[in-house]
């Protein structure tokens, strides 16, 4: 690839690239800027922001799962998530240091965990290894 060339690349958007690629492959294909705590800001709301970018950059591998962790649950949920949010949680009584995506729904508390379940069990438990699960977790709060 020339000079001109690599200036002249553009990311690609997150929908098309699961346009191009299905949702199980996009992860490893994502450009490293693509995994980046600006931009997975852009995907979840922070709740707390510098301990999650901090987490980050302790558990480099944890990003790309983010991404495709997005994707998922936005196709499981649909519009029906309002809004996914990250959030940093620190308990040293349990030894436990860890990120939880959030998933805020609109649906009752039985079908935002009927969702979860489905969830699981057709992403996180194949997809996610358990060296990821130790410190990443998907949960559902009902609005």
């Amino acid at each position: 690839m020339s000079i001109n060339q690599a200036a002249a690349w553009t990311p690609i958007s997150t929908t098309a690239l699961h346009e191009i690629f299905p949702p199980a492959e996009t992860a490893a294909v994502l450009p490293e800027r693509q995994t980046d705590a600006d931009f997975l800001s852009s995907l979840y709301a922070f709740n707390n922001d510098g301990e999650i970018r901090r987490f980050l950059q302790k558990h480099d591998q944890l990003r790309q799962h983010l991404v495709e962790a997005h994707q998922q649950i936005k196709k499981i949920f649909r519009e029906n998530a309002v809004q996914v949010s990250l959030e940093y949680a620190y308990d040293p009584e349990e030894d436990f240091e860890g990120l939880f995506a959030i998933v805020k729904t609109d649906l009752s508390p039985e079908q935002s965990l009927d969702l979860l379940d489905r969830l699981d069990d057709e992403w996180f438990l194949d997809r996610v290894s358990n060296e990821i699960g130790n410190f990443f977790a998907v949960t559902v709060r009902p609005l």
